[in-house]
């Protein structure tokens, strides 16, 4: 297939790009960056998503189509940048695809729609309300139903896919990552939390501040539970939007994809630390830390979704990419 794929500079949509090439597919990638290394196969097109026209000429040969680009933020001050990235992002995409060969259309989506981080019961799943509480969760939802209201306006089987927390597994022990760093790292954790105004957290860190020894916080809310999420490597996912694109549903479907389980962020991280030889130090949370877990059993059935990453492959890879940062950095 002709396969269009959104945000493809990005950490998730360069790898679904290199496996549907890798797969036989035609790829066209689309993205406001270059690519910091082009894939071989793959026809970049640098452009933002709400200047395409509609009917566009450069994509009138797509039969497919995985938008994975977005703009990610919690933070209030970027509200109008999220709905122009993913709701008239979107709505241009569309546009721009109407009257293509296109006939299959996959979303990447959120589990910031429900919110995950303060679910009505677990483990979450399709069925559960979506009640956004950021701009961001609401601009996914905006998006889901453009997206569903193509397909059935356009004859497009689409396919909504609510992704859990994703991160590459060489980005966990990174502590400049946008993820990772505040997550499992003192000195970034710290400010974080005290930039938030947040005490109760950033005072147990102050002596971190400018921490050089990468110390790796064991975090437990305050009555001894831990605080628990799926995190998805990338490459698992990107599986999974490749099975979305090649299989056979119809119609409309909506789609969490997960981890097979949730992971204990506090016993995680202290695996990680002692893996890659890194001090430890302990953070006591608030009993409202976020908890959750979240079910991938309609992506098991509908897709056959099987992620390969367990938490033992994610360390590993950590502690190897870690090796390879530091290695780079002393020569």
């Amino acid at each position: 297939m002709r396969i269009v794929v959104t945000g493809a500079s990005g950490r998730v949509g360069s790898t679904v790009a290199a496996q549907l090439v890798a797969r036989g597919h035609e790829v066209i990638g689309l993205d406001r960056v270059t690519p910091v290394e082009p894939i071989p196969g793959v026809e970049h097109i640098v452009t933002d998503l709400t200047e395409l026209a509609p009917r566009d000429p450069r994509l009138a040969d797509a039969e497919a189509v995985a938008h994975l680009g977005a703009f990610m933020s919690w933070n209030d001050a970027d509200a109008e940048a999220v709905y122009e990235a993913n709701v008239t992002g979107t709505f241009a995409l569309v546009r721009a695809l109407t009257g293509s060969a296109v006939r299959r259309f996959v979303l990447a989506s959120t589990g910031e729609v429900y919110p995950e981080n303060a679910p009505q019961y677990q483990p979450v799943d399709e069925q559960h309300p979506r009640l956004p509480r950021t701009w961001y969760g609401l601009s996914k939802v905006l998006a889901e139903e453009t997206v569903a209201f193509a397909g059935r306006t356009l004859d497009w089987d689409t396919v909504v896919l609510r992704f859990s927390h994703t991160q590459h597994p060489a980005e966990l022990l990174d502590p400049t990552s946008f993820f990772s760093g505040p997550r499992f790292f003192a000195k970034a954790r710290f400010a974080k939390e005290d930039a938030a105004g947040n005490a109760f957290v950033a005072d147990q860190l102050r002596g971190f501040a400018d921490d050089e020894a990468d110390t790796v916080i064991v975090a437990q809310r305050a009555d001894g539970s831990p605080t628990t999420m799926g995190i998805m490597a990338a490459p698992d996912l990107a599986r999974g939007v490749v099975l979305a694109l090649e299989g056979e549903t119809s119609g409309h479907e909506v789609v969490g994809l997960g981890p097979d389980s949730s992971t204990d962020l506090g016993s995680f991280a202290a695996r990680l630390a002692d893996a890659a030889g890194l001090p430890t130090t302990p953070l006591t949370l608030p009993d409202t830390a976020p908890s959750y877990t979240t079910s991938n059993a309609r992506a098991r059935e509908l897709l056959g979704f099987r992620p390969e990453y367990d938490e033992a492959g994610m360390i590993e890879a950590a502690v190897q990419a870690r090796r390879e940062r530091v290695d780079a950095a002393r020569r």
